[in-house]
């Protein structure tokens, strides 16, 4: 299933179900779909899921470092692995838009 973030002060964005859950719930939100911020509770989500991807992201480096410390020169590397803070950079920043615009935020 596909979730659409959509607001006034971008264009639309597009996240699988499971991901989209996932950032909606660093952001202090249940997994309703759809639903809605209002333009005042756009900065305090904004707020919360910048705090939970900057723990993530200290966690995902610290479990690189000690993998790359286990890994011998022979084997082969599994595919890239593309984190959920590099997945969220669109969603924070259409929250960072619509905070400055004071637009509310929907996903469906």
């Amino acid at each position: 299933m596909i979730v659409t973030f959509k607001s006034k002060a971008t264009g639309n964005l597009i996240y699988f179900k499971d991901i989209a859950v996932k950032l909606l719930s660093l952001m202090g939100r249940d997994d309703k779909v759809p639903s809605a911020l209002y333009a005042e509770d756009v900065s305090v989500a904004l707020t919360k899921l910048q705090l939970a991807l900057t723990a993530i992201a200290e966690e995902e480096q610290a479990k690189a470092e000690q993998s790359e410390a286990g890994i011998a020169q022979n084997e082969v590397k599994a595919k890239p692995y593309i984190s959920l803070t590099v997945r969220a950079q669109p969603l924070v920043e259409m929250l960072q838009r619509a905070a400055k615009k004071q637009c509310p935020v929907l996903w469906e």
